[in-house]
């Protein structure tokens, strides 16, 4: 897979990035059919998927990022590779098949137990992501301060806007509006490193 890596970065620039825009589109597709699904195939097949699509992503994230040069998956990389998707795995299975268990579930504890559970990879997969940037070098290091500093203040600031429309009563929304706060983060998050990468190289 990483010869593949490099490989994809030699591609054309406006390849790599196609190329990743659709594994997004994919992505977000079978992200927002999940609420959906009812049986345990299609249940099993969307987790396959989204299992299969994380992986990939990070792949082609680091070809598009990357030169022929340095397209290479460093020690880093697979570390926090190898311990991200099994932590997402585990994110969509309990929300693919335990989540959906509060609605016929009355006893308090058991509903608290089954809300929390999703946080638990989440919790694990911002370690992963900790370990990543910590045994990166201090260039890396600056990068990835740099890129969450401003993914965080975009996401604050959107989160500020969406919490006054909501005050406003200009919009309604409930408690789940919350469940987007850390997706959000990672998702700019990506696109910010990518933007601090390409800035140091220009």
């Amino acid at each position: 897979m990483e010869s593949l890596t490099r490989r994809m970065a030699a591609w054309p620039a406006w390849a790599r990035r196609l190329l990743l825009g659709l594994i997004m589109a994919g992505y977000f597709a079978v992200v927002g059919l999940m609420a959906r699904l009812h049986g345990t195939g299609s249940r099993v097949l969307a987790l396959v998927l989204l299992v299969a699509l994380t992986w990939l992503l990070a792949y082609v994230s680091r070809a598009t990022a990357c030169s022929e040069a340095d397209g290479e998956m460093r020690r880093e990389d697979r570390r926090y590779l190898a311990e991200f998707v099994p932590a997402m795995a585990v994110y969509f299975a309990l929300m693919l098949f335990v989540w959906p268990l509060h609605k016929t579930t009355g006893t308090a504890w058991l509903k608290a137990l089954i809300a929390l559970a999703p946080a638990l990879p989440v919790a694990a997969m911002a370690v992963s992501l900790f370990r990543y940037v910590t045994a990166s070098d201090e260039f890396m290091q600056r990068l990835h301060l740099q890129a969450l500093a401003l993914a965080a203040g975009v996401v604050a600031v959107l989160s500020v806007a969406v919490g006054f429309l909501a005050a406003a009563k200009v919009v309604s929304l409930d408690g789940t509006v919350l469940l987007l706060v850390f997706p959000a983060l990672m998702l700019v998050y990506g696109p910010t490193l990518a933007w601090a990468k390409r800035r140091y190289r220009d």
